[in-house]
């Protein structure tokens, strides 16, 4: 049985919206394919589902494994909660917990849980398919590659175990156990794909390469549009978010998937994020992009300050994210940016100079979050080692409430910021008006769905 533990969401909250859990989806379609194995998934984040469904489930399927998702931070308490649970149900179920956050406190998170017998580290479907292969044959689930286990008194920490080097080789999600169409947001059939995982680069805020590794791996092409053809046959899915940090890496295989869509999947939209630098390197690209049905792109541009740039190693220059900018509103593509405030060494006028930026750009969505140093970052690291967390509580890296006192910003004054950041750019009289001509009254109701949950807690 694999589960996403029930937990309270800002983001799900304010757009009355879950996506599905690919990363369980991928562990269960391996597992099916290279083992025989009964599979159940249970996402304790979809809508409407109540806290005591888990433990229903539970006893319907009476499972001799579960695998907890620990891939948020500040879930990781309600992963411990479900770890509880289990083992209330049956103390001989082995329970196992994945993802990003374990990954890189997987000892603090076994002494913290006694419940929880194994940390799967990094990518998880072959290290899951060799564990279950041992407690199918009744052997010691020790010496796994890429886990961490508890033994007696001891935590063990084997190696890390290779990167999947071929990604095709890796089966689709399981739609079915996800079930897939309880995603659906009202009105349209949105679903999200992987297509790469590993990321080059060095960006202090984001562990994304330690977790996949340091160099880019692709799916094919042919592997791609393949999902997406089924998506769209299967389940009628309309639209198609691609969630790579770096989907545009290789722009070879971007045009090739481009060609592909303009070809086998003409009437399909989609969304995917890049990097300002690679796309003023390649400004063919956006042209490829709008021809192949892609309506919306992602742009990490993060600060409006050159020195805060390379403070955080973004490897971008401010010059590059005008042109991206400008280059994908020429060819009628909407452009959203994201924004960290509060970055170590970031003074008041950085921060002011970072939401001027953003107005300046004008992009359709602007996303404003507070730095908050992830476990596995680089900024983590300096965080403990300078002393700047001021936040024990895992729950509140949320990245809406600051964690860090810095020597130039208060958390309070942080907080401001963050809220000045919103008001600024989005009570706009353009903005507003652009909305209201664009019929694009969503945008409203999450704003209202927002406040009122602020305001009630």
């Amino acid at each position: 049985m694999l589960v996403v533990p029930h937990s309270k969401c800002d983001i799900n909250e304010s757009f009355n919206y879950t996506s599905p859990p690919l990363g369980i989806g991928y562990i269960a379609s391996y597992l099916r394919k290279f083992g025989n194995h009964e599979i159940k998934i249970h996402d304790g984040l979809l809508q409407n589902t109540r806290v005591t469904d888990f433990a229903e489930t539970l006893s319907t399927y009476s499972p001799t494994v579960v695998g907890i998702s620990g891939q948020t931070t500040p879930s990781i308490y309600d992963v411990y909660q479900t770890a509880k649970e289990v083992k209330n149900h049956n103390p001989a179920i082995l329970v196992v917990v994945g993802g990003a956050h374990v990954t890189f406190q997987d000892g603090q998170v076994l002494r913290e849980c006694p419940e929880i017998d194994v940390v799967v580290r990094g990518e998880g479907e072959v290290t899951m398919s060799v564990l279950l292969e041992k407690v199918d044959q009744f052997q010691q689930h020790d010496g796994v590659l890429g886990t961490t286990i508890r033994k007696n008194s001891s935590i063990i920490r084997n190696p890390d175990r290779p990167y999947i080097s071929n990604l095709d080789d890796v089966p689709y999600p399981d739609y079915v156990a996800l079930n897939l169409r309880s995603y659906f947001p009202r009105g349209k059939r949105i679903a999200p794909m992987i297509t790469s995982r590993g990321c080059p680069y060095h960006c202090t805020f984001c562990s994304s390469s330690r977790i996949t590794g340091k160099r880019w791996r692709g799916r094919s092409p042919e592997n791609v549009l393949e999902e997406v053809k089924m998506l769209q046959e299967v389940y009628g899915v309309e639209d198609v978010t691609f969630l790579d940090d770096l989907f545009t890496f290789d722009h070879q295989r971007v045009r090739e998937i481009c060609s592909r869509m303009i070809l086998d999947a003409d009437d399909i939209g989609w969304t995917c994020s890049s990097r300002a630098d690679i796309m003023t390197r390649h400004p063919e690209m956006t042209d490829w992009l709008k021809k192949a049905g892609c309506h919306t792109l992602y742009i990490g541009a993060e600060s409006g300050s050159q020195k805060i740039l390379n403070r955080i190693k973004k490897g971008i220059r401010l010059d590059q994210i005008v042109s991206a900018v400008k280059r994908a509103k020429q060819v009628g593509l909407e452009v959203v940016l994201s924004f960290i405030l509060g970055i170590p060494g970031e003074t008041k006028e950085d921060i002011r100079s970072t939401i001027d930026f953003a107005c300046k750009l004008d992009p359709d969505l602007a996303q404003f979050t507070i730095c908050t140093p992830y476990p596995g970052t680089p900024m983590y690291d300096e965080a403990m080692e300078k002393g700047w967390l001021a936040v024990n509580d895992w729950s509140e890296f949320t990245v809406l409430e600051p964690v860090m006192d810095l020597p130039n910003l208060s958390r309070s004054s942080i907080k401001q910021q963050l809220r000045r950041a919103y008001y600024r750019f989005y009570t706009r009289p353009g903005f507003i008006w652009r909305q209201i001509k664009m019929k694009n009254l969503d945008i409203f109701r999450v704003a209202f769905r927002s406040v009122f949950n602020r305001f009630r807690k």
